[in-house]
């Protein structure tokens, strides 16, 4: 994993957050749910786009902070919401599968003198192999 963070990345990082936090938690987000801009986001959003624009070292930390961030996210919806889909989604259609009887993968122990499965009306066109 690099641990290097580019002046790039950094400046990008400020950018990000100099216009993106005024204009969607300051005034898109207020804005749907029927109140007025919030001021106190420039108060974030403009030290950042000065950070960015003049020294984007000074932004190590909080781009630091904000990677985590997005980790932990990622940690709880890959873990978390994952689970409670195959709970919720994927349990109970085995469930049913099961009582039903339904086997897909065959495991059902069969006695017979061959495992081979004969194909009915399946026709193989040898010009279009793939």
């Amino acid at each position: 994993m690099n641990n290097t963070i580019s002046k790039k990345q950094l400046r990008e990082f400020g950018f990000l957050i100099g216009l993106g936090f005024p204009l969607f938690i300051g005034w898109v987000l207020p804005t749907i749910t029927g109140h007025g801009f919030r001021s106190w986001t420039i108060a974030i959003g403009l030290p950042a786009l000065f950070f960015a624009w003049f020294s984007p070292k000074l932004l190590y930390y909080p781009y630091k902070l904000w990677i985590s961030l997005g980790n932990a996210l990622g940690f709880i919806n890959s873990h978390i919401i994952l689970g409670i889909v195959f709970l919720v989604v994927l349990q109970p259609i085995a469930f049913v599968m099961r009582i039903c009887g339904h086997d897909p993968l065959r495991k059902k122990k069969v006695i017979t003198k061959t495992y081979r499965e004969l194909r009915r009306g399946h026709k193989i066109d040898l010009k279009r192999i793939f």
